[in-house]
């Protein structure tokens, strides 16, 4: 099976937007930016300076959720135009709206990879950039743009489970692992109404010859046949994967590099450059090619 080769770098272009307005001594950051380095081996990299002495947390921060779980693929986008994919944005308002900036007005597909929400350095911050994104899905044109698809994340999925359980349960096992991973408890009570929107969010998106996924697939699995667990939570084997098997460039967020860059290879590109933690949201702009056959 032949995975196309990147483009001309002419194609693929990356605009980091660097938050200078906010500081990185925030008093969420310090922790969570340790279980970043924990959990990622960021040690020595340019993040560490920032980050607190690599510990390890009490217990996973993991869930293992339902592989027989339905996957859900986001409808086809608009033929002919560009897609404009935006990487993790745990709820950094306003490197997202310096982001988005650039792309108003220009006829794009606005592609958001998930984990919108969660660890966010400013206040109110996650609420502010779901508010944004569902103006912007409310009416695409209004902002002179082709679609805003969101995809879901992790932590998009942490946050549904909470909700669901939050039915019966106040303090349950769900809401602990999301606030553990950085989830706000005062976002629980804004995000119950708008429960259907988090559970109709796609696991994934094909546009020409990309595959657009919240962390990545598992490798030598024909697409009709990956779980919706390893769609948004997968590090490895697919990080260390020479070849995914697929005839697709994935494109995901969930794992940053240690360099705080995009990751260009033949077989994937890796658009997380841990906004929350670097003050880098990286929208990466890929033009319109042809559905593969």
């Amino acid at each position: 099976m032949t995975v196309l080769p990147l483009r001309d770098p002419a194609v693929i272009q990356a605009a980091p937007v660097a938050l200078n307005s906010l500081p990185l001594t925030h008093g969420f950051l310090p922790p969570v930016m340790a279980m970043l380095a924990w959990g990622l081996g960021l040690a020595g990299s340019p993040l560490a300076p920032r980050i607190a002495p690599r510990t390890a947390p009490a217990r996973p921060l993991r869930f293992c959720a339902d592989p027989s779980a339905p996957v859900i693929t986001a409808p086809p986008g608009p033929p002919g135009v560009p897609v404009v994919a935006i990487g993790d944005v745990h709820g950094c308002s306003s490197l997202l709206e310096q982001a988005i900036a650039p792309h108003l007005g220009s006829g794009c597909e606005l592609l958001f990879v998930g984990d919108l929400v969660d660890r966010s350095p400013e206040p109110q911050g996650d609420r502010r950039v779901l508010e944004r994104i569902w103006a912007l899905q409310a009416d695409p044109a209004a902002f002179g743009l082709a679609a805003v698809t969101v995809l879901r994340g992790n932590h998009e999925q942490m946050l549904l489970d909470a909700i669901a359980e939050a039915a019966h349960d106040s303090s349950g096992p769900a809401r602990a692992l999301w606030i553990r991973n950085g989830g706000d408890a005062a976002l629980l009570p804004f995000a119950i109404p708008h429960r259907d929107w988090f559970a109709s969010l796609p696991h994934l998106a094909i546009r020409g010859e990309h595959l657009f996924v919240h962390a990545g697939v598992r490798p030598g699995i024909p697409l009709e046949h990956q779980n919706a667990h390893d769609l948004i939570w997968i590090r490895q084997p697919f990080l260390k994967a020479a070849d995914h098997g697929l005839p697709w460039i994935v494109v995901h967020g969930h794992t940053p590099a240690s360099t705080g860059e995009i990751t260009r290879l033949p077989h994937r590109i890796g658009i997380d450059t841990a906004a929350f933690a670097t003050g880098r949201l990286t929208p990466l702009r890929l033009e319109a090619t042809a559905p593969l056959r």
